[in-house]
């Protein structure tokens, strides 16, 4: 009977476990402002990004631009609200971000907000990753003596 019992309290504790969400997932933010973005670049390296706002493509196929091309691109959007840039896992460090924060602010872009590529071409629903002007004032905040 107790060995039982004691099957029965570690299936309970074992599915419960399974079944808690994971706390990280559920406080990221997702992006949704897709349709206010005046231009989304999903960045690869300094030589190859797709922008894909405003669409930009041959035939079936997304056009490849340099950091350069994108500069230039960006340059000659209307409207300089919202710049997206979509990292990959491998590229998404604080050097890159600061870069691209330059050179988009550098041309007169509000604000740009930094999304973690996933698996597909979606943009709305992106994770937001943090931007450099938070990372500096995180850092400033821990660095800071206290009193």
């Amino acid at each position: 009977m107790t060995k039982t019992a004691s099957f029965l309290v570690l299936g309970m504790i074992l599915l419960t476990s399974c079944a808690t969400p994971n706390p990280t997932a559920l406080n990221e933010a997702k992006f949704s402002e897709e349709n206010s973005a005046d231009i989304v670049v999903r960045y690869y390296s300094d030589q190859i990004s797709r922008v894909l706002k405003p669409m930009q493509a041959e035939g079936q196929f997304l056009t490849s631009f340099d950091r350069g091309s994108v500069l230039n691109l960006a340059k000659q959007q209307a409207k300089r609200e919202l710049a997206v840039v979509i990292l990959l896992q491998f590229n998404a460090s604080d050097t890159v971000k600061r870069d691209w924060m330059t050179m988009l602010k550098g041309v007169g872009y509000k604000r740009i907000v930094f999304l973690r590529a996933q698996k597909g071409m979606n943009i709305n629903g992106l994770p937001i990753l943090e931007s450099p002007t938070e990372i500096t004032r995180h850092s400033q905040m821990q660095t800071r003596p206290s009193v």
